[in-house]
């Protein structure tokens, strides 16, 4: 029993954090306070070292890179080309040397299985003599505790994939409505503002979708939120709606068939709003780096009670006085082990939505962005994308100007 609480305790004792999950050190919590009371409403990102740019994304989540398109047909040399269907596809294509895809690969998942082979004897034979077997300690164990702990785990694994599935469900759906609206937007108000004296509420209707699509693109969840609290691109095209109205009245023009426009515009505008708040709550929707390490200790404590049941199985060599577990034993513990870790390593890669192997499917999403240019360029606007011929992303946060 003493044994079983020990090694059930041991991830706690060396802090275990699991890859890939923010987490702030002690030592950092000084540095974030400081960080916290600068004067500065944003960080602009060039008055701050990496250190302390580490430690406000891993605190905040707003910094983390996020895409709903690739950048290519946004560049100033492809903005009036014809899309193709390379257009649609991740920004990013994974490779099988990626460290992100590694987890998944065949060489490390037969590691962690063969490890756990090989390192299944040595554990028992150290185990053995500390336990005493005679007063039915190892049997009080497994009726009582690993019954209990398997049921967590497995409740725990349930509610893990089904809250990370919803969620990126959540987030497709959200940003294909949403690219969808502001392609309806862009179209409408480019229609109502076609007049020559309308030409400049037109080019800001038309930079203001730009911007919307840059961000969505390119930007981070940080940088939008802080474009919606000082240039809004969504209050800059109702701005434009306004204006058009109020021309109409110092004119005492009747809106006539405009005014059904006007109407359907102010109602797209108001529900891409909200789908814009819901898309944004549900990417900071993240689970918890300690999510993630009560999962890892549940599973090293079924782990353990394995161990300890598999010693009725051991048998003692009469000549060496070595005990070896069985054969069944030895390679159960090493496929639980394989299990265990493809599905926490699963998980982890399901938190990233737009990282990882199990990503959010963008290519409606970027149809519907491309379509949103297309009636820019259409209509014979101007406009800047945000995006160098490089395909590095310019002013990416108008936030961060004084």
């Amino acid at each position: 029993m003493r044994f079983y609480l020990i090694l059930s305790a041991l991830p706690l004792a060396i802090g275990f954090q699991p890859l890939g999950q923010p987490c702030i050190r002690r030592h950092d919590t000084e540095l974030l306070s400081q960080l916290e009371t600068r004067e500065e409403v944003f960080p602009n990102l060039n008055d701050y070292t990496d250190k302390e740019m580490s430690v406000f994304s891993a605190s905040t989540r707003l910094l983390l890179d996020r895409r709903y398109a690739k950048n290519f047909p946004f560049k100033p040399e492809n903005v009036k080309s014809t899309p193709t269907i390379f257009d649609l596809s991740p920004p990013r294509k994974l490779t099988s040397s990626d460290p992100e895809r590694r987890w998944l690969s065949l060489p490390f998942r037969a590691a962690v299985v063969l490890g756990a082979y090989v390192l299944f004897p040595p554990l028992v034979r150290v185990i053995f003599p500390l336990i005493d077997q005679s007063n039915f300690q190892i049997d009080q164990v497994v009726s009582s505790f690993v019954p209990g702990i398997s049921i967590l785990f497995g409740t725990l694994c349930s509610l893990t994939a089904n809250i990370l599935y919803q969620r990126q469900a959540r987030l497709q759906q959200t940003a294909s409505e949403e690219a969808s609206l502001l392609a309806s937007i862009t179209q409408d108000s480019l229609h109502l503002l076609r007049r020559p004296e309308h030409k400049e509420l037109r080019v800001a209707a038309a930079q203001s979708a730009a911007d919307y699509i840059a961000t969505l693109v390119g930007d981070s969840r940080g940088s939008e939120i802080m474009r919606v609290c000082l240039s809004d691109p969504v209050m800059e095209i109702t701005k434009c709606v306004q204006s058009y109205e109020i021309w109409c009245d110092e004119r005492n023009t009747d809106l006539g068939a405009a005014g059904a426009l006007v109407s359907n515009l102010r109602t797209c505008l108001s529900e891409i709003g909200v789908l814009r708040a819901r898309r944004l709550s549900d990417e900071a929707l993240a689970l918890p780096p300690t999510h993630f390490l009560i999962l890892g200790l549940l599973s090293t404590l079924i782990l353990a009670g394995f161990v300890l049941a598999s010693l009725g199985s051991v048998a003692i060599d009469p000549v060496t006085n070595v005990a070896a577990p069985s054969f069944e034993s030895n390679v159960l513990f090493a496929v639980l082990t394989g299990v265990y870790t493809l599905f926490f390593n699963f998980s982890r890669d399901l938190n990233s939505p737009f990282e990882g192997v199990y990503q959010i499917r963008r290519s409606q999403t970027a149809s519907y962005l491309i379509k949103t240019k297309r009636v820019i360029v259409s209509a014979g606007v101007d406009v800047d994308f945000g995006y160098d011929d490089e395909g590095n992303r310019q002013d990416a946060s108008r936030a961060s100007r004084r």
